[in-house]
């Protein structure tokens, strides 16, 4: 697995100490990922994105309190060695109306199929998750139709997160986990791949006050939501389809007798099993017993 983080920051009133939040999400999330991490933001009118084939634990991002926006990845190779920078996320990428940066939580199978499909352009990127950034420039524009036509197209697993030029961001969950919460007070996003590694995170950084008084929200957001949080703060849902609910992970296939390693989630999840002490038939025998993968990934996580 990889990890997923970031904030968005609407409200008027300025946060200091920023980028406390940033390497506190990022420390965190590396618990899916040390073998690089990156984040991306805008500054004053450019897209820059700041990426190292490092662990969350040997960086420390700066960036300025005037932010208002941040996307973050922390990497677990699977496909595309981290050694090679441009390997690893987020990702940048350029539409008519907008550049964006996108990062991936998942594997993604059909990589080289779409791009034989749709004629896209070769390019040094050996990440699978890349497809999703060629995706998105093959319809030209970053808005929800370009996206759900991407969240159709590609077969896997996957969670997304994607920052445009006008500091919108945008979710994309299919089996992959994802955690928001919402400050209002404040008028901040910040989000995770998971409700742990959010909550680990934020009580380390003085946000932990606010968690105390329950001064914020949880966000709704399930499979198959492409949700966009506007500048402003507004929250804007939509959905998309799975195309060929007869692949094992378009659906619940857990439930349908479907052999376990052949989905490339468990492959993945195994392996982060391994490096938190847990053997590979205990992972079956959690799912045998009826637990869904995303509950095995936190008891991993709780547990390692």
């Amino acid at each position: 697995m990889c990890g997923l983080y970031g904030f968005l920051h609407y409200g008027n009133n300025e946060i200091k100490y920023l980028s406390n939040i940033t390497n506190a999400l990022a420390e965190e999330a590396a618990i899916r990922g040390t073998d690089a991490t990156g984040i991306a933001f805008n500054d004053k009118g450019q897209l820059s994105i700041l990426k190292e084939s490092k662990s969350a634990y040997r960086l420390n991002f700066k960036h300025s309190d005037n932010i208002s926006a941040v996307i973050g990845h922390t990497r677990h190779s699977t496909q595309g060695s981290e050694k090679k920078n441009y390997n690893n996320h987020p990702f940048s990428g350029k539409c008519q109306n907008t550049r964006f940066a996108l990062a991936h939580n998942g594997v993604l199978m059909n990589d080289k199929d779409l791009r034989r499909q749709y004629y896209l352009p070769k390019s040094k990127i050996e990440t699978d998750s890349y497809i999703a950034v060629q995706l998105i420039e093959h319809k030209k524009k970053l808005n929800a139709e370009s996206i759900k036509f991407m969240a159709e197209a590609v077969e896997g697993s996957f969670s997304f997160s994607i920052l445009d030029s006008n500091n919108s961001i945008w979710f994309v969950t299919g089996d992959s986990p994802l955690s928001i919460l919402h400050f209002p007070d404040l008028g901040l996003y910040v989000y995770a791949s998971t409700e742990e590694i959010l909550w680990k995170a934020l009580i380390e950084t003085d946000l932990f006050q606010e968690l105390k008084d329950g001064a914020y929200e949880s966000i709704k957001i399930s499979d198959r939501d492409i949700l966009n949080i506007l500048p402003d703060g507004i929250l804007v849902y939509d959905r998309f389809d799975f195309i060929d609910y007869s692949y094992y992970g378009r659906c619940n296939w857990w439930n349908y007798g479907t052999v376990h390693d052949s989905n490339p989630y468990i492959e993945d999840l195994k392996m982060i099993a391994a490096y938190q002490g847990f053997d590979e038939e205990t992972i079956d025998e959690l799912l045998g017993e009826g637990y869904t993968p995303e509950e095995v990934e936190d008891l991993i996580y709780c547990r390692g």
